[in-house]
This record gives structure tokens, C-alpha cells and sequence, in this order.
């Protein structure tokens, strides 16, 4: 099911395909917004189906001419690509590694505020920053790209990913971020899993890796000390 909120590839199909059948959901981006739901409903309502902008079984059907598509499950683009979950609390990373994963995934639910490093509220890099001090990770606050930055010698391929690795995404942004520079950054947790906070509706929460937008990924070489 595709709802506001989500994002990713399977959005992008979604915003291509709605375009192309004359509804204009506002760009393709992979974000599944207020325009891209405006454009589900007026396709609902052509189609005489419950505009609730929500990309069900029904609306994928006629959409895609599948209910059960490809296009709005996320299993083609979330499918596992490295270890297995990891539970926190459960000792199955090193020891800084689970701490630095417990100390993120704790914060879930804490409200995103732009600048925020904890504890009642974060943004992405301030989340990273607060769960490495958390792990003993001596650690200065820096931005999602200056992460990238910090750990490029330190690179890894997704099919080497392993729980709390680092992701750098970009999104298209009003800050000057160009592509191949991270404008947002989340914690691989295993099982095509991340944690992360950059919504003010969500706050901090665990979700589908959101490959398409995944510029590249780094491991923190002082969790491994």
C-alpha cells in the first residue's frame, strides 16, 4: 500500500504512471505528498473508485492491472541484501555496534526538529551524532553530508551493508545539496531495515530502506574498536 509519507521507487512508478494517464501529481520525486494524493484522488474519482488517495489493492489494479503489484508491496526494492535483523537488546552486532543501534532505535517516536541532537527531539544527523556519544563514540556534530565526508575512506557496497552502517541519501532539497552529496542519513539495521528521522508527521522511526534515493554507505570504524 502507498499512503503520504512513503517514499521511494515504487512512488516514483507511481507519480510516472500518474502522469502519464493525465493526472499530474506535482513531479516525480519518490515522495509520496499533498499533490501526489491529490492526484490518486482525482484518479479514484475518474475511475469511480473510493478517493481516499490511498494506493490499494483496487486503485494498483487499475493502475497497474494487478492488485497484488509489484508497484506498491515494496518487495522488489526492499528485499533483504545483507544480514538478517537485528533486534536490538540482542547482542547479535559487536558490542558498540548494538549499543550505537539500541541508543537510535530507543529514540523511536521523538519528534524531528530541523538542528536537533536529543534528547526529546532530533534531526537525521543529530540522531547519528546522539547514538554515537551513546555508544562511546567521541564524536563531533556535523551534517548528513559531512558524515559522508567524515567516513568516505571508510565505504562499503550495499551487498557488504551490515547493521549500523551508515546510509547517505539525497533528496532533492532547497539547501543546495546537488546530487551525489547526502542531504539526509539514516542507520542500516539489517533485512532492508533503517532507522532515521526526517519528517515532522513521522518523527523518528524504523522503515524500508529507501534504495532509488541511496547515494552510497559507510561503516564507523571507532564501533569496531
Amino acid at each position: 500500500m502507498l499512503t503520504v509519507g512513503t517514499r521511494g521507487s515504487d512512488v516514483s512508478r507511481l507519480q510516472k504512471t500518474l502522469k502519464a494517464a493525465g493526472f499530474d501529481p506535482g513531479g516525480i520525486d519518490g515522495v509520496f505528498g499533498r499533490k501526489t494524493k491529490a492526484a490518486v484522488q482525482r484518479y479514484q474519482h475518474a475511475k469511480h473508485l473510493s478517493a481516499d488517495g490511498v494506493v490499494g489493492a483496487h486503485t494498483s489494479k487499475k493502475l497497474f492491472g494487478s492488485s497484488s503489484s509489484k508497484y506498491f508491496d515494496g518487495k522488489s526494492d526492499f528485499a533483504p541484501t545483507g544480514p538478517g535483523p537485528v533486534n536490538p537488546g540482542h547482542g547479535s552486532a559487536p558490542a558498540r555496534v548494538q549499543r550505537f543501534i539500541d541508543s537510535a532505535v530507543a529514540q523511536t517516536g521523538k519528534p524531528y526538529v530541523f538542528g536537533a541532537e536529543g534528547p526529546r527531539a532530533f534531526d537525521c544527523s543529530g540522531l547519528i551524532h546522539y547514538a554515537l556519544k551513546q555508544a562511546g563514540v567521541a564524536d563531533s556534530r556535523t551534517t548528513a553530508a559531512g558524515y559522508q565526508a567524515r567516513f568516505a575512506g571508510s565505504r562499503v557496497s550495499r551487498s557488504q551493508l551490515k547493521p549500523g552502517d551508515l546510509l547517505f541519501i539525497h533528496y532533492p532539497n532547497s539547501r543546495g545539496i546537488g546530487p551525489g552529496k547526502a542531504s539526509h542519513i539514516e542507520i542500516y539495521l539489517g533485512n532492508g531495515r533503517s532507522m532515521g528521522t526526517d519528517n515532522p508527521r513521522e518523527g523518528a522511526r524504523v522503515e524500508p530502506v529507501d534504495w532509488a534515493h541511496v547515494v552510497n554507505a559507510s561503516r564507523v570504524p571507532q564501533l569496531y574498536r
